[in-house]
């Protein structure tokens, strides 16, 4: 069989440890699910599309080993779900069968092959583990959608208006701590000792996160920490924090040109694991922004004060000489230091015109020539 199939050709050793090497790999999708925002990308590209590029990705990602695992979020401007796999609190309000859970003891296929297969379409092809991750994310996503209130996409921060952001902050932050509970909760040391490979796949549309720069900063540190390499697939206007949180996790960051071949960024840029992408040209990104967010207006500044004890950025010094968040109080000579301008002294009548004399002497060649040297008597 070895001469029929080519493997005679392949040093068994070496071949061996790759195999030993071939790790499982979690990817936990995160989709910002904002009304607004999807709206406005209308009609480039449709929820609805994007979630069907997304499933056929995350099918090929199951498919490339069968221990590949994955997770499935949403980030609405309300709440964040998990759309696969299901929390035990959501199976138990819908009263489904479990053909719609992945429990992690139990094989997703066995599983399914014991549910009841009345929730299941029959006459189809399709692996039956990628239909429970598609009928999942479906059945969730559009129940989200359709319970989905004014209240819920009201804007938060007092203002009129319906809110084109999304949690995604929060989704980050359950992304994490699902990987950490996949993984045992061991930091590793190298990308390469912890057992199982995860990372994290943002496909957003919002372009509006200053709101949320602190807890965005802290769950990129947190992934930094894990070794856990945030993607982000941009589609619309450029982000500047979730170009930090690529940058700093040495995960990749696209934003699409052409929103319709989504499908096609998911599979050529997005689908190698990270132990793959080392022997892969990746498309990096021609220029970071680092600005940060002020804590006091949530606005983007390029020259800000900070907060010497909680390290709080501010657009302007505190009026009242304290800081907002820690309430540490400032010295107010350093204030007074901060807030004071420049001070210009006029020149008096006299003075401008001996300076004028003073230039015209010297563009005429009128200089104080150096006298010479005394000749020394005999």
């Amino acid at each position: 069989m070895n001469a029929v199939d080519g493997s005679a050709h392949v040093f068994q050793e070496n071949f061996a440890e790759e195999l030993e090497e071939e790790l499982p790999s979690l990817l936990v999708l995160v989709l910002d699910a904002s009304p607004l925002s999807w709206g406005s990308q209308s009609p480039p590209i449709s929820l609805r599309e994007a979630v069907a590029s997304l499933l056929v990705f995350a099918n090929s990602h199951l498919s490339l080993n069968h221990s590949n695992e994955i997770a499935v979020l949403a980030a609405h401007p309300s709440t964040v779900r998990f759309l696969y796999p299901l929390p035990p609190s959501a199976v138990e309000e819908s009263g489904s069968s479990s053909n719609l859970v992945r429990d992690d003891s139990v094989d997703p296929v066995i599983a399914a092959e014991d549910a009841d297969e009345s929730n299941i379409p029959t006459g189809t092809s399709m692996y039956k583990q990628f239909r429970v991750v598609n009928e999942a994310v479906m059945d969730q996503l559009e129940d989200l959608i359709s319970k989905t209130t004014e209240k819920d996409i009201t804007s938060k921060d007092g203002g009129e208006g319906v809110s084109d952001t999304s949690m995604i902050s929060g989704a980050l932050s359950m992304a994490l701590a699902y990987i950490n509970r996949q993984t045992g909760g061991d930091v590793p040391t190298t990308e390469e000792s912890s057992a199982i490979k995860a990372r994290i796949l943002l496909v957003s549309v919002c372009s509006d996160l200053a709101a949320q720069y602190v807890p965005i900063m802290n769950c990129i540190f947190a992934a930094q920490k894990m070794k856990v390499p945030i993607d982000i697939c941009k589609i619309g206007d450029d982000t500047v924090f979730l170009q930090q949180a690529s940058d700093t996790t040495g995960g990749i960051y696209i934003n699409l040109d052409h929103p319709k071949g989504l499908m096609q960024y998911l599979m050529t840029a997005f689908l190698p694991d990270r132990l793959l992408r080392k022997h892969l040209i990746l498309p990096t990104q021609s220029s970071v922004d680092f600005r940060a967010a002020c804590f006091c207006h949530k606005r983007i500044v390029d020259i800000g004060y900070v907060c010497n004890i909680c390290l709080s950025i501010f657009c302007e010094p505190p009026v009242d000489g304290s800081c907002s968040i820690c309430d540490t109080i400032f010295d107010p000579r350093e204030l007074a230091d901060l807030i004071k301008q420049p001070v210009l002294i006029p020149l008096s009548g006299n003075g401008q015109k001996k300076k004028a004399k003073k230039n015209k002497t010297k563009r005429n060649g009128d200089y104080d020539s150096t006298p010479a040297p005394a000749t020394p008597s005999a």
